[in-house]
């Protein structure tokens, strides 16, 4: 099917290579994404584990971070089984992402973990709370949505879609399932995090031009909601952090899988620095 479109548009545009010259104005997701060079790995070559594990656990760094952190600072109480399902959702809904980003959008194997992730959501833990069950089945869908090309949600608007879910779903349901109750100053300190999946998921979402144009203003977003959250020796290093990810967008040589996987990483590394 993909052969077919790209046989019946552009014929007369293609690069000196014979590689077909996308449409600048279009907006389907395979003219975004033709140029873009993502590597498909088997499941027992060390392109597809490493990508995979990196993802999971700086994924999961990220989400469990500040919640486990004000926990452990400001409230009483241990930590109980009621997270355990929790786990078991962000592991298999992060496994789900990184297979999605490292193939281009164009996981089959994506969508069983997917599925895992929604089974999870079905303890009898999780759907005491109505609310945190039904941001967790939304986040769930929205990962299985935008590898729809039909739907166009490849662009800024999926971007944006991804990153306030993203944010905003998780860490809430942790912090609620463990304290049931949810602050205003939580949800504040979200926002740092909100625009930093915003800049380092730009490249991913949209691998073209456009997503590059974009990226100056989602670093400066991101910059602007660091220097609000908090000032110091770390915040000069998620300056470096940001810098190298805006400038990894431009290079050439042709990483493919890899290259998400450092955006991921970069996120999670600035995220612990941001909250320590």
């Amino acid at each position: 099917m993909d052969q077919d479109y790209y046989q019946q548009s552009n014929l007369s545009q293609r690069m000196p290579d014979g590689t077909v010259l996308p449409r600048r104005l279009s907006t389907d997701a395979r003219d975004k994404r033709s140029l873009e060079s993502f590597s498909p790995a088997k499941l027992k070559d060390w392109r597809f584990g490493v990508p995979l594990i990196v993802i999971v656990i700086s994924l999961n760094l990220v989400w469990w971070r500040l919640p486990l952190l004000l926990h452990t600072q400001d409230l009483e109480g241990e930590l109980t089984w009621s997270l355990a399902p929790l786990f078991g959702y962000t592991v298999t809904i992060a496994a789900g992402m990184a297979l999605m980003i490292t193939q281009n959008f164009r996981s089959l194997l994506s969508y069983l973990f997917f599925a895992i992730s929604i089974l999870f959501t079905f303890n009898s833990l999780i759907q005491a709370r109505r609310e945190i069950w039904l941001l967790l089945l939304i986040l769930a869908a929205f990962f299985i949505a935008i590898q729809q090309l039909w739907l166009g949600l490849q662009n800024i608007l999926g971007l944006i879609l991804l990153s306030f879910l993203a944010t905003f779903t998780i860490p809430i349901a942790i912090f609620y399932s463990e304290n049931n109750y949810l602050t205003q100053k939580f949800i504040l300190q979200l926002l740092p995090m909100f625009f930093a999946f915003f800049f380092y998921f730009t490249p991913v979402i949209m691998p073209n031009p456009d997503g590059r144009k974009l990226s100056l203003l989602s670093i400066g977003l991101f910059w602007a909601a660091l220097l609000s959250h908090h000032v110091g020796a770390t915040t000069i290093v998620i300056f470096i952090l940001s810098i190298f990810a805006f400038v990894l967008q431009f290079v050439k040589a042709r990483i493919g899988n890899w290259q998400n996987m450092i955006y991921v990483l970069l996120l999670a590394l600035s995220m612990l620095l941001v909250y320590q």
